[in-house]
């Protein structure tokens, strides 16, 4: 079978309500004879009853193992329905309470149902009352669990579905990248190793592994803006000119811009944007500094200045990695935060 074929098997059973069945049912009332005439009842009805004529002994039992329903008389000596019901639900939320109160407790019936409590029934009790009282409350909770179940089935289809849009812009992307990247033979594999080493900071900074993913996306896409620098500009043996400068200096928010529609992406494209911002606001295309930068910026900023070092260009050679870490030291505290240098450091050993 498939995996689209088991999918969509899973997804029949998901939809699919589940069956009523007998529950677990605790009844407590200090009147012996409507405790035994309640329990008689809900036994015939197939449920797996627990009777108790006193509410501590019942919260003790509830601690070890909670009913799915807790019927309750509201009037108590030792603790009053309430309270029991209200302990209850501290220790499981999902309890449905059946309250049973006298004939003048009809305000506190209804007080009852602004706590949360699923009914109330009112003494003298009416066994068919009951018994509908009883299936609705089991009726709730299957409810409650069938719609838990399918938020997060939701959850991760929705999840499954960004996964597989997200390997097509990837893919794409990347395709883009080798692209821009024949270009100049200096370019050749830039993304990939940006990339590369942006995870590998992430993973030695502690970041969460979604985080690491969003960081090194966007050290694979960094310089997709780079679409709209021209072959001269790219491939110019010297120097730049202030107009060249500038053209290059665009690529941070045409990046930007390409990856906007793709949310995705998550915070990718913010990444891209900042790359070429430094700490001490230097950098480009807002001279933001400090914690103004984000982190994942930072990360694949210094990725990419790393990876830059060590690749030769039109106008200088590569240097060592020792070479390439003594010029990053050298700008701890400008550039680059000393943290972030020494993750680079630790990543690549």
């Amino acid at each position: 079978m498939s995996q689209d074929s088991a999918a969509e098997t899973d997804n029949r059973a998901v939809f699919e309500l589940p069956e009523i069945e007998a529950g677990r049912v605790f009844v407590v009332d200090d009147d012996p004879q409507v405790l035994r005439s309640v329990e008689r009842l809900l036994d015939m009805s197939g449920h797996a009853v627990c009777a108790f004529d006193s509410p501590t002994g019942a919260l003790a039992e509830i601690r070890k193992l909670p009913p799915q329903v807790l019927v309750v008389d509201l009037e108590m000596p030792e603790m009053t329905g309430i309270e029991l019901a209200t302990k209850a639900l501290e220790i499981d939320p999902n309890v449905r309470v059946i309250m049973v109160t006298g004939a003048g407790d009809e305000s506190a019936a209804q007080a009852s149902l602004r706590l949360g409590f699923s009914d109330y029934v009112r003494k003298p009790i009416d066994p068919r009352e009951l018994g509908q009282s009883v299936q609705r409350s089991l009726m709730e909770l299957v409810r409650a669990e069938y719609e838990r179940d399918m938020g997060e089935w939701l959850q991760q289809e929705v999840q499954r579905q960004t996964d597989r849009v997200q390997e097509v812009t990837l893919s794409t992307m990347e395709s883009l990248l080798q692209a821009l990247e024949a270009r100049s033979p200096h370019f050749r594999g830039h993304s990939q190793t940006v990339a590369v080493a942006s995870a590998g900071i992430a993973r030695e900074l502690g970041l969460a592994e979604a985080d690491v993913r969003s960081i090194r996306t966007a050290g694979l896409l960094h310089d997709v803006g780079m679409i709209a620098v021209p072959d001269l500009v790219v491939n110019k043996p010297g120097e730049l000119d202030l107009s060249e400068y500038e053209l290059v200096r665009e690529h941070c928010t045409k990046g930007a811009e390409i990856l906007e529609p793709m949310a995705h992406l998550g915070p990718a494209g913010t990444f891209v944007l900042e790359h070429h911002e430094r700490w001490d606001g230097s950098g480009y295309p807002d001279r933001k500094r400090g914690e103004e930068i984000s982190l994942g910026g930072q990360i694949v900023g210094l990725a990419e200045v790393w990876v830059a070092l060590t690749e030769r260009r039109a106008y200088r050679d590569s240097l060592s990695n020792a070479d390439a870490m003594q010029t990053l030291e050298a700008a701890a505290g400008c550039w680059f935060t000393s943290e972030l240098i020494e993750a680079l450091r630790a990543s690549e050993m």
